[in-house]
């Protein structure tokens, strides 16, 4: 799941994409649709970077953002509802006419830092 994390953050969604499905196969049902959405995520940035497309990785965005709703504000460590408000800022940035979203704009997947105190 890190690794997958790190490829996501390092922009190479591709690889990103491999991880996580490979993660996907042994995780239990209960973690299945919060992975799915992460993998859409990076299937959507890595059409946008590589194919320079735009509606269906805004789509896919916003398909990743319903599965995602069961899991805020974290899950795994992953700070879920900071990410989800950065992609759909994204998204509705690229579909704005006119706008020019870019490589640069894409979300990282930030962690939850490790505290003994609440």
């Amino acid at each position: 799941m890190r690794e997958g994390i790190r490829l996501f953050n390092d922009r190479r969604f591709f690889e990103c994409h491999e991880i996580l499905e490979s993660f996907y196969q042994e995780a239990d049902e209960a973690n299945k649709p919060f992975l799915e959405g992460l993998i859409q995520l990076a299937a959507a940035f890595r059409l946008f970077c590589d194919f320079s497309e735009v509606k269906g990785p805004v789509r896919m965005i916003y398909e990743a953002l319903i599965r995602f709703e069961n899991y805020q504000p974290a899950f795994l460590r992953i700070r879920v509802q900071e990410l989800c408000q950065a992609a759909e800022s994204w998204a509705k940035a690229a579909e704005a006419h006119g706008s020019n979203p870019t490589v640069s704009t894409i979300p990282k997947i930030k962690l939850q830092r490790f505290s003994f105190f609440s």
